[in-house]
């Protein structure tokens, strides 16, 4: 350990930040000052230890209070968090990041400097993103903009395993938010108010992007502009998939790996130009000048892609392993590593959570520790080019190795092609066309003929790359697994045995970690426990139930949706990674309740992605595109297709019974399609396990209530899923009163338009004095029979009813 001085300090400072971030703990200021005291006395002390104790100590503290400002800001009086929900407000800001914008619409982060409520103007502070449905602005940083919006804080959807938005905002010190639907909604009022320089460079970027996207057509002008400028915005999502799926995405994103090929690509271009002149050779170290050079190089092209986070850790990575080369103390790379990824937490406490950050280093670490073990067995083979294909290979497999687990947890696309997939598009796109492109920059004004020749070279490569990922996509996906945190602090775990500890230890603690890991795969998932389990997620707009049956057999009703094309999917944001968070890779019955959007869009991800057993459904529908998609998925598949009303008899699975009441007999089916209101359609049943049961509606309105209390005496339960999230054309006072519900759930987005639900039903459930469970307050509902009782907890406060 002594060998390393710099572990314990950034250790204890990344402990630190954890600890913070996970338990809000925050020391006050004098204990950190009096830390630093103890640090300083105990170098007088004989015995190391006590000064390596107070050093440990301080690093965690300081690291602990330097995560405050975020997690727990002070926000002055002006502050413009303190208008959130007040309405309609007109709002002027400085961007002050490059605006990042996508096939549809955009995000702009800004700095507000003005609040308009009526016609009172009044100073304002702090930052806040602003979300474009669609659309493009001609816009950049340090434009001074104006708009109109509904201003409030960002909030989660409140189901487990989701990607913890309101953190991920907090850490860039956003803490509101806004939304317009058109670019044209948001004015400029004036030009380049500020940050003057980058300014400039986003006028050249967005320039240089312009005449890429004239020189090279297609979908290989998109992925060059996102390999050189950063632009991952432009990269269509069928694109983005396939990358993902082939597990080379982080291809498409300007990292460390692109900054070191810059700057690896500089500096032999210019020691070669160098050689040229043997006088200066004798004057100079040219390989130390250069690399010096090299510097302000990589800030420009810092400044020139955006200034994105992940490229300023992988400048100040680069920067820092220059200037050790420089001043001889390059013995030992990891040191360099260490002293990277203090001097980023040190600037940037929060990039400790960031994928990137977690990608780079891990590769980082895994390529220096992993491939000299990996290349042990092929020592005998002499220097050449066969060496040189063996020591790519097992570069590649080091760094996937390192960096599979926090890839799968952040990405879920675990891929035995990943392998193949880097071994051919590293040196078409990350060496070719990277640098091609790069080269391309500076001739694009002076040499415009050499800079077309260079960037179709580059598109070339992109094309040949592309269309080699499409054949590797057939590989079918690794199986995801749970949750990939604790995994993750096991593979650094190993990464760290294997750098820091001796031979004995190291394979004691190896042993340790893979025995962990295994018992951690092979842990009972919970289902077949006996219990019947309802999980009713909060997933907007919409609606999506998960009924596990005591036999460990699982059906999804529903999978949410956005009305708003390409908007949301909470197939693929939410629910994936909540089944996956509880290893859940297959789903035995998928119901669809009716094929509105808001039921149906999040079906799609999880129809492509998991194994189904059985497909359930009225068969009544309206033709949409994305019913087409998802019966066509189905069939592709091999899923069987099962037509449900209320003709179809109880169907049990195990000792639970499944009754279906509606849609009702073809009669009033075809009379409902005439009208064309498929919520009437909706299917109604009554999952039943001995005394105790749950009855799914749908979108059912007053008409249909009436009809099933008139026909049927099976509506009696104990959970309602409220219809049609919470209507107040719905749960009728005729339809209550047959039900005579326990407990009731309601599905709806957080300050939804259409203000669901309404006042009305939740006030018929409150003369009743049945409690109402809400996902937009409660966020996800669990419901869980077991032991003869049954309880009620939700995500965001697990209360309990029962």
């Amino acid at each position: 350990m002594s060998a390393y001085p710099l572990l314990i300090t950034l250790f204890s400072l990344a402990a630190g930040i954890c600890t913070a971030t996970q338990w809000l703990f925050f020391p006050p200021v004098h204990v950190l000052f009096a830390l630093i005291g103890a640090c300083l006395l105990s170098i007088f002390v004989r015995h190391r230890f006590l000064f390596s104790a107070c050093l440990s100590l301080c690093f965690f503290m300081a690291g602990a209070a330097a995560m405050e400002p975020f997690l727990a800001p002070c926000c002055p009086e002006d502050a413009i968090v303190h208008s959130a929900g007040r309405g309609q407000l007109t709002i002027e800001g400085i961007i002050d990041a490059r605006p990042e914008w996508r096939e549809r619409g955009g995000r702009i982060f800004l700095r507000p400097t003005r609040v308009f409520r009526e016609h009172d103007g009044q100073a304002t502070s702090g930052r806040m993103l602003l979300t474009v449905g669609s659309g493009r602005a001609d816009l950049y940083t340090g434009d001074l903009v104006r708009f109109v919006s509904r201003i409030n804080r960002p909030r989660n959807f409140g189901v487990p395993g989701e990607f913890d938005y309101e953190r991920y905002l907090a850490f860039r010190r956003v803490y509101i938010m806004a939304y317009v639907q058109t670019a044209d909604q948001v004015i400029l009022i004036r030009r380049g108010v500020a940050f003057p320089l980058r300014n400039y460079m986003d006028r050249v970027a967005a320039d240089f992007s312009d005449r890429i996207g004239r020189l090279v057509a297609g979908n290989e002008s998109r992925v060059l502009r996102a390999l050189i400028l950063g632009k991952t915005g432009l990269v269509t999502g069928e694109t983005r998939e396939l990358f993902a799926r082939t597990g080379v995405s982080h291809i498409l994103c300007i990292s460390g790996f692109h900054v070191g090929v810059i700057a690896l690509f500089f500096f032999t271009l210019m020691y070669s130009v160098a050689r040229c002149f043997p006088t200066l050779l004798l004057c100079l170290n040219p390989r130390r000048l250069i690399l010096l050079l090299t510097i302000p190089v990589l800030l420009f092209y810092l400044v020139l892609s955006g200034g994105a986070p992940a490229t300023v850790r992988a400048v100040i990575m680069i920067c820092a392993y220059i200037v050790a080369v420089f001043l001889q103390r390059e013995t030992d790379p990891v040191h360099a590593l260490m002293l990277a990824a203090l001097l980023i937490l040190a600037v940037s406490p929060p990039a400790l959570f960031d994928i990137s950050f977690q990608l780079s280093f891990l590769a980082i670490w895994g390529i220096l520790v992993l491939t000299p073990l990996l290349m042990r067995p092929f020592g005998k083979i002499s220097p050449g080019l066969v060496h040189k294909l063996l020591l790519f290979l097992m570069v590649s497999v080091a760094a996937t190795a390192a960096t599979i687990i926090p890839a799968t947890s952040s990405f879920h696309k675990p891929t035995l092609t990943g392998l193949a997939a880097n071994f051919l598009v590293i040196p078409l796109m990350g060496y070719g066309a990277v640098v091609l492109g790069f080269a391309s920059l500076p001739c694009i004004h002076l040499l415009p003929g050499l800079a077309r020749e260079l960037l179709l070279g580059a598109g070339f490569l992109v094309h040949i790359s592309v269309q080699a990922l499409s054949r590797l996509s057939a590989v079918p996906l690794l199986p995801v697994w749970g949750d990939g945190r604790f995994d993750l602090v096991l593979l650094v775990a190993l990464l760290a045995s294997l750098t820091f500890l001796g031979k004995r230890p190291r394979v004691v603690c190896c042993c340790f970690v893979v025995a962990a890991f295994v018992v951690l795969r092979i842990a009972p998932s919970g289902a077949g426990n006996g219990q019947l389990r309802l999980d009713f997620y909060s997933v907007g707009q919409g609606e999506a139930s998960l009924v596990t049956f005591p036999d460990g057999r699982r059906m999804l009703i529903d999978g949410g949706g956005s009305y708003r094309e390409g908007g949301f999917d909470p197939g693929e944001r939410l629910l994936a990674p909540a089944f996956w968070r509880r290893g859940i890779s297959r789903l035995d019955y998928m119901v669809l309740s009716h094929p509105h959007p808001d039921h149906l869009n999040g079906l799609l991800y999880l129809a492509r992605n998991f194994s189904i057993g059985e497909f359930w459904e009225s068969g009544i529908h309206e033709g949409s595109n994305e019913y087409h998609s998802l019966k066509r998925i189905l069939t592709e598949k091999g899923v069987t297709v099962r037509r449900i009303d209320a003709t179809t008899g109880p169907i049990t699975i195990g000792a639970v019974c499944i009754e279906p009441l509606s849609p009702g007999k073809s009669a009033t089916v075809a009379e409902s399609r005439e009208d064309g209101n498929l919520n009437e359609t909706s299917l109604v049943f009554r999952v039943r396990l001995g005394d105790f049961s749950i009855l799914f509606t749908g979108d059912i309105g007053a008409d249909t209530e009436e009809r099933l209390a008139a026909e049927t005496s099976r509506l009696c339960c104990t959970v309602l899923k409220v219809p049609h999230h919470g209507s107040r054309h719905s749960s009728s006072e005729p339809f209550l009163n047959a039900v005579l519900p326990e407990c009731a759930l309601v599905g709806a987005g957080y300050r939804n338009r259409f203000r669901l639900p309404s006042s009305a039903t939740l006030e018929r459930f409150r003369r009743r004095g049945v409690p109402v469970y809400r996902t937009d307050l409660d966020g996800t509902i669990t419901v869980v029979l077991a032991h003869g009782g049954w309880s009620v907890r939700t995500f965001r406060d697990n209360r309990h009813f029962r």
